[in-house]
């Protein structure tokens, strides 16, 4: 009797041995850095441990810096940057009108046998002029008006069409970077800029001689002076250009000529008549070129190779 108590006391003690290891072997591992995923296909479910990360066990990843460029690369970025466009909405007549800003870099289109007046502020005097292409572009100086009223011009031409070039020009008050472009129809007849005084308000470059009279030289004349002994003649083919002049006049010190206020296009003048006329001065006041002495022989010639001609003689 006692050998089988003994033996039923091994007996028990082995159970108990296999309980426990079978514990331990299904024991919960507790708070951990592992989460519970049960296999959900057909077969017997069977536990599975899969890592998820932990609060700060990844860094957040820095944001990349864009990168700076350098070279040629940073130079055409910031000459591209810089470019400044014609834009129908700042044309005033025939001017285009930029916002001057230093360093900006004014797009410029001229055209072969076509005439681009570039137009300074009134006493703003031009000190150098410098240009990549000398051969193939013509750069002139010139002024109009007088005294409080003088300004400078530079007239500028190409030989060819599809051409480019760059032109500094430094005056006694500003510096200006032009970048030229030949076409070979299309041109801009006039430049000029719009500059912020000191009070934060904006002047253009011919804010002077438009606030006489309002810009109507009517207003300024003495009419007792004034001839109007001149014949003006369309002497080429096609319709009579929109800007056919309504009359020419001088007051034996400047000669007048009136266009129509719905003018689209701004011709070009020219003193003489034929292959020899040459270009002249003149400023744009109101609805009038204004030409500071008297003229009687002079064209007026626009569209493609000046294809459209006015012809201004003195009556006999």
């Amino acid at each position: 009797m006692k050998c089988k108590i003994i033996t039923l006391a091994l007996v028990c003690a082995s159970l108990c041995a296999c309980q426990n290891l079978k514990a331990e072997k299904n024991v919960d591992p507790g708070p951990s850095s592992y989460s519970l995923a049960a296999n959900t296909g057909s077969g017997p479910k069977r536990v599975e441990y899969v890592p998820v990360p932990m609060p700060g066990q990844f860094m957040a990843k820095k944001a990349q810096k864009s990168e700076r460029l350098t070279g040629e690369a940073a130079i055409n970025a910031a000459n591209k940057k810089a470019m400044k466009q014609p834009n129908s909405g700042e044309y005033i007549n025939s001017i285009m009108t930029f916002d001057y800003m230093e360093g900006a870099l004014y797009q410029v289109y001229c055209a072969p046998l076509s005439v681009t007046d570039v137009q300074f502020q009134n006493n703003e005097h031009i000190v150098a002029v410098g240009a990549g292409d000398t051969t193939r572009w013509v750069v002139t100086k010139a002024s109009s008006g007088i005294g409080a009223n003088k300004r400078e011009h530079l007239f500028i031409k190409p030989f060819d069409e599809e051409l480019t070039n760059s032109l500094v020009i430094t005056t006694d008050m500003r510096t200006y970077h032009l970048m030229l472009h030949s076409t070979s129809k299309t041109y801009m007849a006039s430049v000029a800029w719009r500059y912020q005084d000191s009070e934060g308000g904006m002047l253009t470059a011919f804010d002077d001689n438009l606030s006489d009279g309002g810009g109507d030289v009517a207003n300024t004349i003495d009419v007792s002076r004034l001839r109007f002994n001149y014949l003006l003649k369309k002497t080429t083919k096609g319709p009579l250009p929109d800007w056919y002049p309504k009359m020419v006049f001088n007051d034996g010190n400047k000669t007048y000529i009136k266009f129509p206020a719905q003018m689209q296009e701004a011709p070009n003048l020219f003193i003489g008549t034929g292959k020899n006329n040459q270009v002249v001065n003149y400023r744009v006041q109101g609805d009038y070129y204004v030409v500071d002495n008297v003229i009687y022989w002079a064209q007026l010639c626009s569209g493609p190779d000046n294809s459209t001609i006015v012809q201004i003689s003195p009556k006999k």
